[in-house]
């Protein structure tokens, strides 16, 4: 183990070695003891990044966001349909919105207007891995109430 001050060369120097085994140098032995950090692949999509992405302003902008520019289809609004569409998207680096689509949804015009609002969403805060930005697969749920 080594003392306060001391490096990983100056410990090695005081360890015997056998006879059939050839003698390390400390320059063989002096590793970095840092901590390694995973590499940041730009191309690939994270899932459970270090930052999350953020709607810049958060959670409260985000809905004030929907209910500003929600245009709540006229067939869903006769039909009184009301329910909540889940689009997937990729945020990437700059925090933009890519290769949206509708997972779950009830149609009548709601996943059509959810994805509208999901594609002219202004930028996210992007998410974070090593403190660089990165893309990230979110999944949002969009309500549609007719009682509104």
């Amino acid at each position: 183990m080594a003392a306060k001050g001391q490096t990983l060369a100056q410990v090695s120097s005081k360890v015997a070695t056998p006879a059939a085994t050839p003698a390390a140098t400390p320059a063989t032995l002096a590793v970095p003891m840092t901590a390694m950090q995973p590499a940041v692949y730009p191309d690939s999509v994270y899932i459970n990044p270090e930052v999350r992405p953020q709607f810049v302003g958060g959670d409260k902008a985000f809905t004030a966001y929907l209910t500003k520019s929600i245009r709540y289809p006229a067939q869903a609004m006769q039909r009184h349909i009301s329910g909540k569409v889940y689009v997937n998207f990729v945020l990437n680096a700059e925090g933009k919105v890519q290769d949206a689509h509708v997972v779950r949804g009830p149609g009548n015009g709601l996943n059509d207007e959810a994805l509208r609002l999901v594609w002219l969403m202004p930028a996210w805060e992007p998410g974070r891995v090593n403190g660089q930005p990165v893309r990230v697969a979110c999944t949002v749920p969009i309500s549609f109430n007719t009682e509104r």
